[in-house]
C-alpha cells in the first residue's frame, strides 16, 4: 500500500504496499547517533545507557516508520502514528529503532517530512493498535519511558529504521502498478507517457487509501501562458493526481528511474494548483498605550 506523511492510514486496497518501512523524564537504553544534516550530537542522560558510542548516518539511510503524537495515560506509554504497513514487526514487537533528539515539526504542508537532526536508539518493547478520529493510530512503550513526563518530552518526534533493516519486496528491478514498493523508490521517478515518451512530470508523493487504489501524486509544469496575455506574477505548482494501477502504470523502472503511464483521456488535465502559503502574523504583547497629553 502506498504510504502518505499524516495521511491516512485506512480503507486501502492491498494491491500494493509503499513503506517508509521538554525532557522531563528519563529515557532508558539509549544510545546518541549523529546524521550527517546535523554537525551538532546531541544526547539523552540516562540511567541505564546501551552504549554512548557515536555514529554517522546520511539522511538516505534512515526511514520514518512513525511519529509520536501524544502521550498516553500515566505510565510513559505514547500514541503513535505510523507511516508503515509493517505495524506489527515495527509497533507491537521488542525491536530497535531511532528517535529524534528534538523535535523538527512538521513542514507548511502538515506533513511530517523535514529531514532528522540527532537521532538515538530506543527500544520497543509492546503496543497495540488503537482508533483515534477515523485514524488506525498504535499505543507504544519504549523502554525507559515510565511516567506522564518522559512520555510528554517524545511528542513531535519522528521514529526511524535503518533502510537497511527494511524487508526485500521483490527481486527485479522493473515492476508495474500491481506490485509492491517503497514509497521512497517511487518519490522523485520521471513520469512519461508509454506511447511518446513525451515528459509529464516528476512524482512528488505517494497517498494511500484514496478510493479503491493508491494514488501518484506527480508535480506537473504549468501550462504556457496565452499568447497576447501577460505571465502571472505567481505561478503556483501543479499536479495531478494519477492511480497506481497496472491499467494505467505499466512499467516501473527503478534502474532508469523512470514510470511509463498510459493514463484515460482526460486524466491530466485535472490539474490542481498548490496553495499560496500563508505568512503567519506574529504575536506578541500589544504595543504601550500613548500617554495622552495632560492639560
Amino acid at each position: 500500500m502506498a504510504f502518505a506523511t499524516a495521511n491516512a492510514l485506512s480503507g486501502v486496497n492491498a494491491v500494493m504496499r509503499v513503506l517508509s518501512g521538554r525532557h522531563n523524564g528519563t529515557l532508558g537504553n539509549v544510545r546518541a547517533i549523529r546524521t550527517t544534516t546535523s554537525g551538532r550530537l546531541a544526547r539523552f542522560f540516562i540511567a541505564a545507557a546501551v552504549d554512548d558510542e557515536s555514529l554517522a548516518f546520511d539522511t538516505e539511510s534512515l526511514v520514518q516508520s512513525g511519529a509520536v503524537v501524544s502521550a498516553h495515560g500515566l505510565k510513559g506509554e505514547v500514541r503513535v502514528m505510523p507511516f508503515t504497513d509493517f505495524v506489527e514487526e515495527r509497533f507491537f514487537s521488542p525491536c530497535t529503532q531511532y528517535i529524534e533528539d528534538q523535535a523538527q515539526g512538521r513542514t507548511m504542508g502538515g506533513d511530517y517530512d523535514k529531514p532528522p537532526g540527532t537521532v538515538s536508539k530506543v527500544k520497543i518493547v509492546a503496543g497495540r493498535e488503537v482508533t483515534s478520529k477515523g485514524r488506525n493510530e498504535c499505543i507504544v512503550k519504549i523502554k525507559g519511558v515510565n511516567d506522564r513526563n518522559a512520555s510528554e518530552a517524545l511528542i513531535g518526534r519522528r521514529l526511524y529504521v535503518l533502510t537497511s533493516e527494511r524487508p526485500v519486496l521483490r527481486e527485479e528491478q522493473v515492476g508495474d502498478g500491481d506490485d509492491e514498493f517503497y514509497s521512497s523508490e517511487l518519490e522523485g521517478m520521471t513520469v512519461v507517457l508509454q506511447e511518446t515518451g513525451e515528459r509529464v512530470g516528476v512524482v512528488i508523493d505517494v497517498f494511500r487509501g484514496a478510493g479503491e487504489h493508491d494514488l501518484l501524486k506527480v508535480s506537473v509544469p504549468p501550462l504556457p501562458t496565452p499568447e497576447g496575455e501577460e505571465a502571472p506574477a505567481f505561478q503556483p505548482d501543479e499536479h495531478v493526481f494519477v492511480p497506481f494501477v497496472k491499467d494505467i502504470v505499466p512499467t516501473v523502472d527503478l534502474a532508469r528511474r523512470v514510470l511509463e503511464i498510459t493514463p484515460p483521456t482526460g486524466l491530466l488535465d485535472l490539474r490542481q494548483k498548490a496553495q499560496k502559503p500563508r505568512r503567519q502574523k506574529a504575536r506578541g504583547p500589544p504595543p504601550p498605550k500613548k500617554k495622552q497629553p495632560v492639560d
